[in-house]
């Protein structure tokens, strides 16, 4: 086949090709994540494969990408991705080489950007970088998928063939492909290393114990809206956070609070903030200052886990720490609070963005 039969072959191919809509525009705002891991599927298109087959080009993986049939799987290495519209930057290892005659041209580190107007599959050629394939995301789908449903995955994506590879790979083996040739079908399933949270709660069951020892000292407590009490315990609405996918590091910020009264004392503890890391906490905001007094927490026996979109975290011990027990038993008259004293279980329920 010449290069002007093999480009009017695909050409007649590819007039239908429409311009990409990015599939950034809806949610261009929301928060990214980091990506961990997952795979790029190419659908080679298998009209245009059996065109270059025809013309002596062949294309196979360069490894640790796989082919499977007409289909070859990109290792996801990294990046950020809006969850829940799959803009961002995705990138991978492996790559393709095209071939005929003697003559190899390398494409890899395969880079998807879909933060953009007009998506881009680039690539590294040598020592530069070109955009390989232009991305369709007219008739795109963005489903949540995955370990624990937090994965992003990009359904329905066409990809063709960009001016600058077509020009690359015409000078490299004389051949005539033209710009916008349907190279195949593209799906995207990353998996994030870390989620971001959009609601949910925190319950905490107090400590029957602790509760009736407030009690005998005079000091009764209450929720502060929009905390509330339920059958479970106080429950407090989580305002966001971020938390590691794998090992839960992170913080989660919560509206509400308690209020601890003795007479015409009143000391409120809102705003709690979880952290997770090395030494885990719960600091709370003290009245409507600034300062903060941190709670203990205990999470030798929690159990943590994602499933349908929620990250659970549950049987949290609180316990008072010196310096909480000390400040309030300095505000109500006391000495019977001490560091360590139960304040309950705390159960967390986050809803992933």
């Amino acid at each position: 086949m010449s290069p002007a039969q093999l480009g009017r072959r695909l050409g007649l191919a590819t007039a239908a090709v429409a311009a990409g809509a990015a599939i950034a525009a809806p949610l261009a705002s929301a928060a990214t994540v980091p990506v961990a891991s997952g795979v790029t599927n190419l659908h080679l298109d298998a009209a245009t494969a059996g065109a270059l087959g025809d013309a002596g080009l062949s294309v196979a993986p360069i490894g640790p990408a796989r082919a499977s049939g007409l289909r070859i799987g990109f290792p996801i290495t990294g990046g950020t991705i809006n969850p829940e519209n799959a803009a961002g930057r995705v990138t991978h290892s492996g790559g393709l080489a095209f071939s005929a005659h003697g003559t190899t041209v390398r494409l890899t580190s395969f880079t998807v950007l879909t933060n953009r107007a007009n998506p881009v599959l680039t690539a590294a050629v040598g020592n530069a970088r070109i955009p390989l394939l232009a991305i369709d995301t007219s008739d795109a789908r963005v489903l949540r998928r995955g370990s624990g449903g937090v994965g992003t995955w990009v359904v329905r994506v066409n990809a063709t063939l960009r001016a600058e590879a077509a020009a690359a790979l015409n000078a490299a083996f004389g051949t005539d492909l033209p710009a916008g040739v349907r190279i195949g079908r593209v799906d995207l399933r990353a998996q994030p290393s870390q989620v971001v949270l959009k609601g949910g709660s925190t319950t905490l069951a107090l400590d029957a114990g602790t509760a009736a020892a407030l009690t005998s000292l005079g000091v009764a407590p209450s929720v502060i809206a929009p905390g509330t009490a339920e059958a479970a315990g106080l429950a407090f609405p989580i305002t966001g956070g971020r938390l590691n996918a794998s090992t839960f590091a992170g913080t989660i910020p919560h509206s509400g609070g308690i209020a601890l009264t003795a007479g015409t004392t009143r000391v409120e503890l809102k705003n709690f903030r979880i952290g997770i890391d090395a030494t885990p906490a719960l600091s709370a905001q003290v009245g409507d200052g600034p300062a903060r007094v941190d709670l203990a927490l205990d999470l030798s026996a929690a159990r943590t886990g994602i499933s349908a979109r929620t990250a659970v975290v549950r049987g949290v011990k609180v316990s008072l720490t010196g310096e909480a027990a000390t400040a309030l038993n300095q505000a109500f008259g006391v000495t019977a609070l001490t560091a360590g004293l139960p304040l309950g279980i705390a159960d967390v329920r986050g809803s992933v963005r």
